[in-house]
C-alpha cells in the first residue's frame, strides 16, 4: 500500500504527524475498499462521508480485538494534557494543523492504523 509505505519513510525521519496523517489516510482508504467490495459498489459515491474509522470497522464487522484497539483509541490526549483531547475521526486534522498530541497515545495510534490497514490487505 503505497501510503503506508510513504509514512514509513517519513517515520523515518521523525515527522510523527506527517507518518500518521498518511497512516489514518492509508486505513481510511483500505477500510472504505473493504466496503466498496462487500457491498458491490463502483464507487465511493454510494457510501456516507466519513472519517470516522470507528463506525467503518463496526460496518465491516471486523474481529473483536480490533474493535477493542480502536474502542481504547476513542480520544487521543492532546500534548500538555491540559489542552483536552481529539477524536479518532477527528486525528486526521490535528496531525494536519499541526496539534501537538501526548507520545504515547499517538504511538498507540499509529499502531492500530497500520493493524487496521493490514487486516484489510488480508480480507
Amino acid at each position: 500500500m503505497q501510503l503506508r509505505d510513504s509514512s514509513d519513510a517519513v517515520t523515518a525521519t521523525g515527522d510523527a504527524a506527517t507518518a500518521g496523517l498518511l497512516l489514518f489516510y492509508a486505513a481510511e482508504c483500505a477500510l472504505k475498499e473493504r466496503l466498496l467490495v462487500r457491498r458491490g459498489l463502483r464507487d465511493s459515491s454510494g457510501l456516507e462521508p466519513t472519517h470516522d474509522l470507528r463506525r467503518i470497522a463496526k460496518e465491516l464487522r471486523l474481529p473483536r480485538h480490533l474493535g477493542e484497539r480502536l474502542d481504547r483509541l476513542r480520544n487521543c490526549r492532546l500534548h500538555p494534557a491540559t489542552r483536552g483531547s481529539v477524536t479518532l475521526a477527528d486525528l486526521h486534522q490535528a496531525w494536519r494543523y499541526g496539534a501537538k498530541l501526548d507520545a504515547a497515545d499517538e504511538k498507540e495510534a499509529h499502531e492500530v492504523l497500520r493493524i487496521l490497514i493490514t487486516w484489510c490487505e488480508r480480507d
